[in-house]
């Protein structure tokens, strides 16, 4: 059986030590890929036996390596070493990858359960002030620990595609959760797991989702995705409100829709900072926390004359903190976790008049809530025959398959509503 290793003089001009010699290195092989862990030692070619991977010993040849016996003993310690690993990943039945055949080879003290990464991953989040998504991947972390009494030791390579069906199960049946909070934790750990594979932490062989896995896109389809329709929008702006809290949950609502569907969030982040003078016209500028990263979009919004109104009505009727632009946080000084939590507190509240402002324009059949105003938005784009990367473009999107299933489910509504016709 060939081995999943070999020992060789890594070449090439570049690799070439101040001697000349080039550098020995355990070269590791698994399905089309190699790692390279230099072994602290060198030769030069002349000096090297490429079939018995040692140095060469035979006196009768010239220019021997001077610690070739010290280095051999350390080669075939190395062999053996490699050896054991290999055997005990085989005798256990781990689908081990590059990384963790490295780690087992330095008896590195890395985590490399699943737990273990999921903590390094929250701690990272951490450092770099990405509040949101450490909650999600706390959370999820949380949820998966009350599931699995035996979480701590769980591997990755346990996770497959009946570990992710009891998972759900557990979510929907003992917790009784919607689809919408399923998807949201399945949709994290699914995350953790495909970074995992990329960074060759984890192997894609039991590999629980793609097209014969377990469909987080079901999940997706099932959530209701609702938008208002053209006359329900109508009489939302026009409606006479006697409580100033809807009046102003109503033009936040607005003020969402006019801006591309901007999620809540993003909102409240918006200071004076983020208004900026661009070729003779105002806008808005930002970008969106949900894809925030290297390749997140600025998006830029011209600000029309119903979104001057709105910033207009904020700033005169509502109490305003520092510079934000909408009364979406309400108490100057807040930053980081303190500063996310009381947003997160203010969408509730705000999710929670909205609901109320609903009930009181009698919509029938549809709880108005934050995320409508974005699928409203998307929806009268499309009624209005603009094209679907134009659609995607403007909603931040990083892809147009994400924006293809925000407006396939709209689309099913309106076969459904067609069918009722029948």
């Amino acid at each position: 059986m060939k081995k999943s290793y070999s020992i060789k003089l890594i070449g090439g001009e570049k690799s070439k030590l101040k001697d000349g010699s080039s550098p020995i290195g355990l070269v590791i092989r698994k399905q089309g890929k190699r790692k390279i862990m230099f072994l602290g030692i060198s030769a030069l070619p002349e000096q090297w036996n490429s079939d018995f991977q040692l140095y060469i010993v035979d006196s009768r040849k010239k220019n021997l390596h001077p610690d070739r016996e010290q280095n051999n003993k350390w080669l075939a310690e190395v062999k053996k070493r490699s050896d054991k690993i290999l055997e005990e990943f085989e005798e256990n039945r781990i689908d081990w990858t590059l990384n963790q055949f490295e780690q087992r080879f330095l008896n590195k003290s890395k985590h490399t359960g699943v737990e273990g990464y999921f903590q390094d991953y929250i701690d990272k989040l951490d450092r770099s002030g990405k509040i949101g998504n450490k909650k999600a991947y706390e959370n999820t972390l949380g949820i998966l620990k009350l599931f699995d009494s035996k979480f701590s030791r769980l591997s990755f390579n346990d996770i497959d595609l009946k570990y992710i069906n009891k998972f759900d199960e557990f979510l929907r049946v003992e917790r009784g959760l919607t689809n919408a909070t399923i998807k949201y934790y399945i949709k994290t750990f699914r995350a953790l797991l495909n970074k995992a594979i990329k960074e060759g932490e984890a192997s894609s062989v039991s590999y629980p989702f793609g097209k014969t896995g377990y469909s987080i896109s079901a999940l997706e389809q099932e959530s209701e995705k609702r938008y208002l329709p053209n006359d329900y929008l109508e009489k939302l702006k026009t409606a006479e409100l006697k409580s100033h809290t809807l009046r102003w949950v109503r033009n936040l609502f607005l003020f969402s829709y006019y801006c591309q569907g901007m999620s809540f969030a993003d909102v409240a982040a918006l200071t004076t900072d983020n208004i900026l003078v661009f070729e003779g016209g105002h806008y808005i500028a930002y970008r969106r926390q949900k894809t925030e990263g290297k390749d997140s979009k600025i998006i830029r919004i011209k600000i029309s004359d119903n979104i001057q109104q709105l910033l207009d009505w904020f700033k005169n009727n509502t109490q305003l903190v520092e510079n934000y632009l909408t009364p979406c946080v309400s108490i100057a000084g807040y930053e980081g976790e303190k500063l996310y939590d009381h947003i997160r507190g203010r969408y509730r509240r705000y999710n929670k008049h909205l609901k109320t402002l609903g009930e009181e324009l009698n919509f029938e059949g549809i709880r108005l809530s934050s995320y409508m105003s974005r699928h409203s938005y998307a929806m009268r784009l499309k009624n209005s025959g603009v094209p679907e990367d134009v659609i995607s473009e403007a909603l931040g999107h990083k892809d147009l398959a994400t924006t293809k299933v925000y407006l396939d489910s709209f689309q099913k509504d309106e076969i459904a509503k067609a069918n009722e016709l029948l």
